[in-house]
């Protein structure tokens, strides 16, 4: 838990990217955009070829895609922001929630992103319900009552 108080502003901040030594190893942070919230990064291990990617990936049907609209998540943004981590060079993937996986099971979920995306998008077309989107997103995405708390307003303004 981060201490309310912080002695100060932050001395070490990045636009797109950073390239710093911890311990006399390389660390690149990366920045590709919006997808849980607006302050997702990614931090690569390229020795070790290991991407810690926080909550913009997780794994497992426990814990599904979660947009954070208040924290400036976005459904739209979140696969081109999976785009760019996926560019880069790694063999595992540290999820915010979830086992270790692979960079294929990354890129597994970031077309289950698109495919939750699109789903809702054609849903709202076709007039559907908030109702029946929040059966869809329980049933086909294993959205639980937080995810729906949530996400489901924000996908719905922003998905139309």
């Amino acid at each position: 838990m981060v201490e309310v108080k912080q002695p100060g502003m932050a001395n070490v901040t990045l636009d797109n990217s950073l390239r710093l030594f911890l311990g006399g190893k390389r660390v690149e942070v990366y920045r590709f955009g919006r997808a849980h919230t607006d302050g997702d990064i990614v931090v690569l291990f390229p020795d070790h070829r290991v991407l810690s990617a926080g909550d913009m990936f997780t794994f497992g049907d426990a814990t599904p895609q979660l947009i954070d609209y208040a924290g400036g998540g976005s459904a739209r943004d979140w696969t081109g922001t999976l785009d760019g981590a996926l560019k880069l060079d790694f063999d595992q993937v540290v999820p915010g929630h979830g086992l270790v996986a692979t960079k294929q099971e990354m890129r597994k979920f970031r077309d289950s992103t698109m495919t939750l995306r699109t789903r809702v998008h054609d849903m709202i077309a076709q007039k559907k319900s908030k109702a029946e989107i929040e059966k869809m997103l329980r049933t086909d995405f294993k959205f639980a009552d937080l995810h729906v708390q949530r996400s489901l307003d924000g996908m719905l303004l922003e998905l139309q």
